[in-house]
């Protein structure tokens, strides 16, 4: 009987060419899974900062003039850095002369803004830095003791708890919203608070992510700055020749991914 099959050096070498073709394929397999989740990483990335960005940026070009303040600045950082501003519902001109008895109820006349004004709403006028803001004692933050008044169908009268430190020579007047904001980077994280209240001495979160019980919200994440070297937010304050400028720094890095940094300017105008 006439027998057929393969000899032992055969299959030997069949074997030995399925495995250098096992380990070829499995490479190009490998390193397209890995040229695709690098790419997945830095679209997730750039998705994200643009987010930051964008929500920051928004809510910074609401910013009362000269109301920012920074937790830690120039190297003085170490795991928290917060970012804080009081944002403004809308803002008008007054038209009398401001009461500048700080010890005394007073009216001030408006022309009517575009929001509507209520009582126990907080105005600020000629704030010149964040004290002015967040201190009352600075006697430039007051409370509209009573619902406005109609005086004509374009100015209205509001009544003030007391009076203000000064006027403002561009005799504007900004309505500010019930609380300040804070963004803090807190690790590798960034959170957004706000309700608050305003507090003299800039608070910055808890181990909780609180701020005098406010819980913060996750705004980003992947963040790898070292705050100590590198701080994620600086501030420039304004001067008679130019507006505030807000510079946001990020470094943001996944595991296995390239770090992106981004450098982004907000200006702050500035009219007291």
């Amino acid at each position: 009987m006439n027998m057929r099959g393969f000899s032992l050096i055969e299959l030997i070498i069949v074997i030995v060419v399925l495995g250098v073709l096992s380990v070829g394929i499995a490479q190009y397999i490998s390193l397209g899974a890995q040229v695709y989740s690098e790419g997945s990483e830095r679209d997730e990335l750039v998705a994200q900062s643009r987010f930051m960005l964008t929500r920051m940026t928004k809510e910074l070009r609401q910013a009362t003039p000269n109301s920012i303040r920074l937790s830690c600045s120039g190297g003085s950082c170490a795991t928290v850095q917060c970012l804080e501003f009081v944002p403004f519902q809308t803002s008008t001109i007054f038209t009398n002369n401001v009461p500048l008895d700080v010890t005394a109820p007073g009216p001030l006349r408006v022309v009517k803004a575009l929001a509507p004004i209520t009582q126990n709403d907080q105005v600020v006028i000629y704030p010149l830095d964040a004290s002015d803001v967040f201190d009352p004692a600075r006697n430039k933050r007051r409370t509209i003791s009573a619902t406005p008044t109609n005086l004509t169908t374009h100015t209205e009268q509001w009544d003030m708890n007391l009076g203000f430190a000064q006027s403002s020579p561009s005799k504007r007047v900004y309505i500010l919203s019930d609380s300040p904001v804070s963004f803090c980077v807190e690790g590798t994280q960034l959170y957004r608070y706000q309700g608050y209240g305003f507090q003299v001495t800039q608070q910055t979160p808890n181990a909780a992510h609180e701020i005098a019980g406010v819980t913060g919200q996750l705004v980003g994440q992947y963040i790898n700055n070292n705050l100590l070297l590198t701080p994620t937010f600086s501030y420039s304050a304004a001067s008679l020749t130019r507006n505030a400028l807000v510079n946001i720094n990020f470094k943001l890095a996944l595991t296995t991914s390239d770090e992106i940094n981004l450098n982004h300017e907000v200006h702050i105008p500035n009219v007291p």
